[in-house]
């Protein structure tokens, strides 16, 4: 038989048997839906974990120098930033409390963080411009604190003795969140650092980052040094993404066979049904491959429908819980679903096949 024949012959046997085909397709949806509202919003929560430990405030390293030891300074600063894994980095030193000029000794305190490095990478300017060594920009979140109108004038230590100038404003970058909680200061020559703050290019590389830049950092003590790093944080994430894709992949196959097994009920019931008219095609000299061909091709066509109306029930579903499933992970469910669909179709197709045509067209 040819294939335009074929094909016209799947169409209209899938129409006349319509509470067949119907059931096979509920049964494929069902299949679909249930994947993606369990196995798919696993992929979604773990997709979701993933692009959280991507932003930079996971990907945070942060090595302290307790005993200011030194070793956290601009040369070595410049070596840290030149690393592969390394994406950003700056250090930051000893803060220190300022209050506005005007206002003298008895106004608000603020925390003040000088910064040894590149300012663009720990803030961003709102107003005004970048400072120079010794002078200074606020927060916008602390300028009203501070009482002033505009970026302009000056801050001082309570004691008076120190000034900085104020030349703008900035919103804080990740993971330098918590400098926009006060003022920042552009280092001058020779102030010493205290914390190396360097954002790494992924969290898979922490481990090595971490030895890196001990190595060339080389602190003498130590006891002295504080190290902060989402090594730990990637494993855990890690063990945590392989413990749920072996889940779903288990409860997937689960899906996929039990599904399966009701197809080719579905399927069985069907050729018996029609056992004589699948008798008759044989005696027209139909040949099995063609049979086989027939059988099978009628659950595909219902199965496509099925896998279509499963998947797009169980994508929206999902959106509107706000665990949106990727549409790859979808369409993959839906062609699963209808691989499982067809290969369990071909035991009842074979058998089909194997049926004898005289027996049963016989009249009883």
């Amino acid at each position: 038989m040819r294939a335009p024949e074929l094909l016209r012959e799947m169409w209209a046997t899938t129409w006349a048997s319509k509470v067949s085909s119907a059931l096979m397709a509920i049964v494929v949806a069902t299949m679909c839906f249930a994947a993606l509202t369990t196995v798919g919003r696993a992929v979604a929560a773990a997709a979701d974990i993933t692009q959280r430990m991507e932003q930079a405030g996971a990907r945070r390293l942060s090595v302290v120098d307790n005993r200011q030891e030194g070793f956290v300074n601009p040369r070595t600063l410049a070596v840290v930033r030149q690393l592969s894994t390394v994406e950003t980095a700056n250090a930051i030193g000893v803060p220190f409390d300022v209050v506005n000029g005007h206002v003298g000794r008895g106004g608000i305190r603020v925390a003040a963080w000088p910064v040894l490095g590149d300012l663009t990478t720990t803030a961003t300017l709102i107003r005004g411009r970048w400072p120079q060594p010794g002078e200074a920009i606020v927060s916008t979140t602390q300028l009203g604190k501070l009482s002033f109108g505009d970026p302009v004038g000056y801050l001082t230590t309570p004691d008076g003795l120190e000034q900085y100038p104020v030349v703008g404003s900035f919103a804080s970058k990740a993971p330098f969140e918590d400098l926009g909680a006060g003022v920042i200061v552009a280092a001058t020559a020779g102030d010493p650092g205290r914390e190396l703050r360097v954002v790494i290019t992924s969290v898979d590389a922490a481990r090595s980052t971490v030895r890196s830049v001990m190595a060339v950092l080389a602190p003498t003590q130590v006891e002295g040094v504080a190290v902060e790093s989402p090594t730990a944080i990637a494993e855990t994430a890690r063990d945590l993404a392989s413990q749920q894709a072996s889940y779903g992949r288990s409860l997937l196959v689960l899906i996929l066979a039990v599904g399966g097994v009701f197809v080719a009920a579905v399927a069985l019931a069907d050729v018996l049904i029609r056992r004589r008219d699948l008798g008759r095609r044989r005696t027209l000299g139909i040949t099995r491959a063609d049979l086989t061909v027939l059988v099978t091709g009628r659950t595909l066509i219902t199965s496509l429908a099925g896998a279509i109306l499963g998947c797009l029930t169980g994508w929206l579903v999902n959106t509107s819980g706000g665990q949106p499933t990727p549409l790859a992970f979808a369409a993959a469910v839906g062609i699963l679903a209808t691989v499982a669909a067809v290969t369990s179709a071909l035991p009842p197709a074979i058998y089909a096949t194997r049926l004898d045509p005289v027996e049963v067209l016989r009249t009883p």
